[in-house]
């Protein structure tokens, strides 16, 4: 029997291949599905966060719309605001942290007319585990 914790980390991995493959369009339908039928509003609201930052990753890489893109980083900045860390597997912290550092990146491209973000810059959705993994002696970051 599946937990809900274990199908919301099931729904989470669903979408992050696709995103860090770059496929953000096709992320945000994945997490979508999920969230349409979560009646958590915690979790709804991770998903939801997790959905508004492909939703604006597609807005600038395929639209090129750096104004759009930058609306919807902060929404979803605002919607992770109550997500604890850790739910679904997702480090929310590092997220939120690198939303708010690339809508930052977006804007300062914006106003010099260009729409390309370096990969660097993109938020970063990684699995507490592997961040666990990827730390010295084990360590997870403070968020």
């Amino acid at each position: 029997m599946n937990t809900p914790d274990a199908e919301l980390e099931a729904i989470v991995q669903r979408g992050l291949g696709a995103y860090r493959a770059g496929l953000f369009y096709e992320a945000h339908e994945l997490w979508e599905a999920g969230w349409r039928d979560e009646p958590d509003p915690v979790r709804k609201a991770l998903l939801q966060g997790l959905i508004l930052v492909a939703a604006a990753l597609h807005k600038l890489t395929r639209m090129r719309s750096p104004s759009g893109a930058v609306r919807l980083l902060d929404k979803a900045h605002a919607r992770l605001a109550g997500v604890p860390e850790g739910m679904g597997g997702v480090a929310v912290g590092l997220l939120s942290g690198d939303i708010a550092r690339a809508a930052r990146a977006i804007e300062q491209l914006a106003s010099e007319g260009r729409t390309e973000l370096d990969a660097s810059l993109l938020p970063r959705m990684e699995v507490t585990d592997e961040i666990a993994s990827s730390s010295p002696a084990g360590a997870r970051p403070r968020a």
